[in-house]
């Protein structure tokens, strides 16, 4: 990392290394030269619900993601909130956690292959790409070329390239939303239901990369996945299934809402 601390309103995963009456300390990960108990979550910070019971809602060796609300760098003391991370955020922190060790593990088994350093791959992963699974990615789409233009020794570089293509298939994210919608024209269902075919049958044309999908909870109630290869793109598609929609029903005596979940 560039900075010993983590800034502050910035999302961090972390290990609960030890449990208090007032709350919960943790490890955070990419700062562990802080020490096993930098970061503490108060007991107000751990859910939007009442907490009776601290071990009913996290226990040593349990991670978790978590805002920085505050730091006080003089004493190495981090505050942190559990409670104010959303679903989505939670989810998206967890799945760049996990894409980022299976990279790093990638490049432990390439260096180790050729007998160099991987913590020298690393940084110069993260100093060119802003992290080692996006150098990856990039790796795996271009050739090893790429990696040894940044420096990283050729043979390790040929190797990380390899096992790129091999191993590290882009995985998707996934969007969860519900959209409440209701239509008071005497024909209003077959109208929805022609929406939803058209849209999703001209959505598969148009993201080839993404999928969408819709379920019914109970009408007027439904709930949408859109799976694509990173938040960015999940978000905007989700944005225009919505004007879409807006677009569709409003000249039309109709009620429509969107949620995130």
């Amino acid at each position: 990392m560039d900075s010993k601390f983590p800034e502050v309103g910035e999302l961090v995963i972390g290990t609960c290394s030890k449990l208090t009456d007032h709350g919960a300390y943790f490890e955070i990960f990419d700062y562990e030269i802080l020490g096993s108990e930098a970061g503490f979550v108060h007991i107000s910070e751990l859910s939007r619900t009442w907490v009776r019971n601290i071990r009913s809602h996290i226990r040593e060796g349990q991670k978790a993601v978590a805002k920085i609300l505050r730091i006080d760098e003089k004493r190495g003391e981090i505050d942190m909130s559990i409670r104010r991370v959303s679903e989505p955020q939670r989810r998206q922190k967890l799945n760049e956690f996990k894409q980022e060790n299976r990279a790093r593990g990638i490049v432990a088994v390439a260096c180790e292959k050729v007998g160099i350093s991987t913590e020298s791959v690393e940084k110069i992963l993260l100093s060119n790409f802003g992290s080692i699974y996006e150098g990856l990615l990039r790796a795996r789409e271009e050739e090893a070329k790429l990696l040894i233009d940044k420096g990283v020794q050729k043979e390790a570089a040929n190797e990380i390239h390899q096992l790129a293509i091999k191993e590290l298939e882009p995985s998707l994210v996934e969007l969860h939303g519900t959209i409440k919608l209701t239509c008071y024209e005497p024909d209003g269902a077959v109208r929805i239901r022609d929406f939803f075919s058209s849209y999703f049958k001209n959505f598969q044309k148009k993201h080839m990369n993404s999928k969408i999908g819709l379920q019914i909870i109970s009408p007027p109630e439904y709930r949408c996945t859109i799976e694509s290869e990173d938040w960015k793109k999940a978000e905007s598609l989700w944005k225009d299934l919505q004007d879409q929609i807006i677009k569709k029903f409003k000249p039309f005596q109709a009620e429509m809402s969107f949620e995130r979940i």
